[in-house]
């Protein structure tokens, strides 16, 4: 006889096979949970009579462990067959709840009967669970294994001579990100625009479950400030404005980033584009720039202030497009530097030397890439 799991939430549910005691809801339904929450159902069977199944439901935030009013204890009963799934802390359970695992996830299940004979372990529901997790079926006892989101059914005998046939130690359930579907950040950008920063980035494999931050730093990626949140949509593509940059100060820096968070809960970040502002017209002054334009090396020279102290000083080199993104940045401990520019792409670039001692500006410039 199957066990009715739904009828769980009431309180203590008594059946042919086995006893369940179920924890109350407290923050939500179970009921309904179990209706909606993605979920898998297995199940043990002998025949139409004999046959016994486990829950195991997926939620953000809840622990792999046993945890009262989030599990359901599996208690045994007088049928000839059993089945449950093992928590994290070895209790056998009814209903099972866990996180969907950032790549993957081992569960065992218990298995036992009175009798031998030849039994099957069945997926009876796979529900909602998002497509880019793989279900197997590990069996350690025969070193075998099977792909249930694809064949839902597996047969194997079972030998009460044989403790290695059945048991808490045979049979596990492995949920497992497929990496050719995971999630992917194809790129992400910012740059200056009218009225502000506009940000943009790219994916693949979204699946309608992530979730975007756009964060920005002003104090050299130190801490950042979450600006705007969404849930994807399994567009692929994206853009924010942050309009609270539209009128920076010349002289300034910002860097962006992106936070993603995927359906289980794992964070991770795209690069950090920095971003530096300056004035519409450029001082020439106090840094020489030759050749210019350049196809290949390029030399800058500071005129310093005080010769006796240009040996002396270090300058933090920043090289910017026009469109605010820093290309390249680098540190000389003298009045000179060079550095090869094949590599860029055609165009107007701004180069901007800082004394490291105080952070004053000692020279601007621009030159142009061929």
């Amino acid at each position: 006889m199957k066990k009715n799991l739904l009828l769980l939430c009431a309180g203590l549910t008594i059946l042919g096979h086995s006893v369940f005691a179920a924890a109350p809801a407290v923050s939500y339904n179970h009921a309904n949970s179990i209706n909606t929450e993605p979920h898998l159902r297995l199940q043990l069977y002998k025949d139409a009579i004999n046959a016994d199944d486990t829950y195991i439901g997926f939620e953000p935030n809840v622990q792999t462990s046993f945890v009262f009013n989030q599990d359901a204890k599996y208690m045994q009963g007088q049928g000839k067959i059993s089945m449950a799934s093992i928590s994290s802390d070895n209790f056998k359970l009814a209903i099972n709840r866990v996180p969907l695992p950032a790549q993957s996830e081992s569960i065992r299940l218990y298995v036992n009967a009175t009798e031998d004979g030849t039994y099957q372990l069945n997926m009876t529901e796979d529900v909602d669970m998002p497509p880019v997790y793989d279900v197997w079926l590990m069996d350690a006892y025969k070193k075998d294994s099977l792909k249930m989101n694809q064949n839902s059914s597996y047969t194997f005998s079972l030998l009460k001579a044989d403790t290695n046939s059945f048991g808490s130690n045979r049979f596990s359930l492995v949920i497992r990100q497929n990496a050719a579907l995971a999630f992917h950040l194809v790129d992400f950008t910012a740059e200056k625009v009218a009225g502000g920063v506009e940000t943009a980035w790219k994916t693949e494999n979204e699946q309608g479950y992530t979730n975007f931050t756009v964060e920005r730093s002003n104090d050299g990626g130190q801490t950042y400030d979450n600006i705007d949140s969404l849930l994807s949509d399994s567009l692929g593509a994206y853009s924010f404005i942050d309009k609270s940059q539209a009128a920076t100060a010349a002289g300034a820096t910002d860097q962006y980033r992106l936070k993603i968070q995927d359906l289980s809960g794992a964070v991770s970040y795209s690069n950090v584009v920095t971003l530096m502002y300056s004035n519409a017209a450029i001082a020439h002054n106090s840094l020489n720039v030759y050749p210019n334009p350049a196809t290949g090396v390029v030399n800058f020279s500071i005129v310093a202030d005080d010769a006796s102290t240009a040996d002396k000083t270090t300058y933090g080199i920043k090289i910017v497009n026009l469109s605010g993104t820093v290309i390249r940045t680098a540190t000389t401990a003298g009045q000179s530097w060079q550095t090869d520019v094949s590599n860029l792409m055609p165009g107007t670039y701004i180069v901007q030397m800082v004394k490291n001692a105080d952070g004053s500006i000692a020279g601007k410039s621009t030159f142009i890439k061929l």
